[in-house]
């Protein structure tokens, strides 16, 4: 019985690596601010988490993110507090959180436009990437 056992513990190790390997192929991708302008690769299924200055001290909205969504999918976008400090950060409004996950083979550029409510001028442009989703089988 005991030579049974030994020979499933050796299988059970190698399919915890595989799994361990495969999930670290699609560790989420995390880009800020200085990666403005860059190219990124994403194999499908991958997520994609952007972090940025929340802009408001200069008295700007955020447009919502433009990007297609044949390729890539918003999962979660949201406002993010300030850390506290002490004494607080004048003008320190927090961060801008995103979250995609890549849906399908294609390229892509997400925008992040900004704009004050009370200038006439369209909004300009606060934060853009490219993004190439490829397979996940290659």
């Amino acid at each position: 019985m005991k030579g049974i056992w030994a020979s499933f513990i050796p299988l059970g190790l190698v399919a915890v690596l595989f799994l361990t390997a495969a999930q670290a192929a699609l560790a989420p991708v995390v880009l800020q601010e200085k990666d403005r302008g860059s190219t990124i690769t994403l194999q499908a299924g991958q997520k994609l988490l952007l972090y940025l200055r929340n802009p408001a001290s200069g008295g700007y909205s955020v447009k919502p993110p433009i990007f297609n969504a044949a390729v890539l999918k918003l999962a979660s976008q949201k406002k993010l507090a300030p850390e506290p400090r002490k004494p607080p950060r004048a003008g320190d409004f927090g961060q801008l959180f995103y979250e995609w996950e890549a849906v399908a083979q294609g390229q892509t550029d997400i925008i992040i436009n900004i704009h004050r409510p009370w200038e006439k001028k369209p909004p300009q442009e606060f934060w853009r990437v490219k993004v190439k989703v490829v397979s996940s089988e290659q």
